[in-house]
Order: C-alpha cells, then structure tokens, then sequence
C-alpha cells in the first residue's frame, strides 16, 4: 500500500542529505526504497492524471516542502536541503501539514490554494474523506463521488422510462461508444418478438452480428432463465455474441451461467450500474455543467537551450 503523501517528505529529505542536490526519479527511489514498496505498489495508478500514485505523492511532497521552505529549488527539477530542512529531518519530527503550517510561507500557500474554493461568496469546506489525499487525489475523488450521484439519479430515470424508451436508450448508448460510426458497424433496433432488442451489424454484408437484449426492471434480478434463454436466442441465429443489458442486476447464478459457454461464444452483461457509469463517460443523457481545467508548467516555454 501507498503511504499518505506527506510520508513522502522525509525520503525526500534523506535523499537530500545523501546528495547535494536530486530530482524526482531519485526521491522516488528512496522512498520504494524506504517504504519497502512492491512492484504492484509501484504500478498504482491515478486515474484522472494517468500517472502512478508513487509519483504523484512524491511530486505533491515535494511541493509541500518547498513551499515550508524546507528544500529550495537549484534547477529546473532539482532540489537542495536548506539549513531549516537538515534541522527538521535531523530532529525526527513527524512531517504534517499541521506542522508545515508553522512556517509562514507555507500558510500563504495554503491561504491561496483554500481562497480557489469558493463559488460566490461560499468557502467550499474540505471533505473529511480527502484530507489525507494529495491535491490531485482529492480532485479525482470529489469527480467521482459526483458521478456516483448523478449515476444513481440517471437510474432511477430510466426506470421509469417505458420499455420501448429503454430499448431505444441501448441502441443510442451503443452508437455513443462507437458502434454505427466507421461506415463498417451498424446498430439497429429489432423489430420481431424473439428476445432480442437490437442487432450491432459489424460488416457491411450482415455477416457478423452482435444481438442485444435489454430489460428495464425496477425490482428484481436477472435470473440463470433468463439468461439462458437469451444465449439460445443466440445459438438458433448462429451468433458468438451478445450483450445483455439491465437496469436492475443479475444474479450469481445467471453470472455463473456464462462459464458453460463454448469458448467461441461471448456474452457481455452490463447491468444499471455499469449503465449509468457508461452513459456519463459517453455523454448520453447528461450535459457538462462546468469545466474545470488543471494546468502544469511549460517545460519548453522556460528552455533557454
């Protein structure tokens, strides 16, 4: 597990008292060094950044004690102890923010980072749940605590959408992440009573298709009957594949289901949740209400090589 990022600092500091000056990739070391990290560790990633957590947490410390003045800045990305620095690693004193703050320089950081909160003339109050993530983290975190909402709220939307109003829903969903669009993939509504609620044309012949079933339950699950109908659905049209989407979810059987498949058959199930963490990657039923853009430095811009 990846330590809290302020953990980071004191083999930031190490590092530093090791060698006269060091950069990220060497604080980086020092720390999976220190902290006995596992390569599962190490590849941890951040979604919002793409970046790993070993690296965010290691560049956030950084940050944290340049701005307390503990480390200084001697080129571009490089870092040197200050006499106040040696002093604190030497000491052993634990490194938080609530002892950051004893150094003005470090306060003024933070009152201008707190002052970027506010909408109107409201603060934004931390959540509790963040306090421990880097600023990075907390971004991410906040995302998705919002799009956990605004998914159970599109759910409850389309379960009380008609049958008929779902069904059209699945094929939009389908068209969104890219099906109907490379002139090879066609996704269709189905018009006969057999189970099946839309066909994904994938060649312009109708050679190879994907057959669909959609149910909108409000209560229940998808049960091993349904599901094994709709794989013979499947089979009477000589298809590999199909997707069955739900808005209630299924059950351990149905799921246990689909290990008796021959190994050239695949069923795709997705049920509410998945749906409406789909429909908001995809823009289908949503619309952004504000943007937010987080910026980093232009290394090329300050070159002078």
């Amino acid at each position: 597990m990846v330590p809290f990022f302020l953990d980071f600092a004191r083999p930031i500091l190490s590092s530093l008292i090791i060698n006269e000056t060091a950069g990220l990739q060497q604080f980086m070391e020092q720390a999976i060094s220190d902290f006995h990290l596992t390569e599962e560790d190490c590849a941890e990633m951040i979604r919002s950044q793409k970046k790993t957590q070993v690296n965010d947490r290691t560049s956030w410390a950084v940050t944290y004690l340049y701005q307390a003045g503990l480390i200084e800045r001697v080129t571009r990305g490089h870092y040197k102890i200050t006499e106040e620095g040696r002093k604190v690693y030497l000491s052993g004193t634990k490194i938080t923010k609530e002892f950051l703050s004893r150094y003005k320089s470090f306060v003024d950081f933070q009152q201008r980072e707190s002052g970027k909160n506010v909408i109107g003339n409201n603060l934004i109050q931390p959540n509790s749940n963040f306090k421990d993530a880097t600023p990075s983290e907390a971004i991410e975190n906040a995302v998705n605590e919002i799009n956990s909402s605004l998914a159970s709220e599109i759910l409850e939307l389309v379960k009380n959408q008609s049958p008929q109003f779902f069904e059209q829903l699945v094929v939009d969903l389908l068209r969104k992440m890219g099906y109907g669009q490379n002139g090879f993939t066609e996704v269709t509504r189905y018009t006969k009573d057999e189970g099946i609620d839309g066909i994904i044309t994938e060649d312009k012949l109708g050679l190879n298709k994907v057959y669909l079933q959609a149910k909108r339950w409000n209560n229940g699950t998808v049960g091993r009957k349904d599901v094994t109908s709709f794989i013979g659905t499947l089979m009477s049209k000589s298809s590999k594949k199909g997707v069955f989407i739900t808005t209630s979810s299924f059950s351990k059987e149905a799921t246990e289901s689909l290990t008796h498949l021959p190994s050239d058959v695949s069923v795709v199930f997705i049920d509410g949740i998945k749906l409406a963490e789909y429909m908001i990657e995809f823009n289908l039923g949503v619309s952004v209400k504000k943007t937010y853009e987080v910026k980093r430095i232009d290394s090329d811009y300050f070159d002078e090589n």
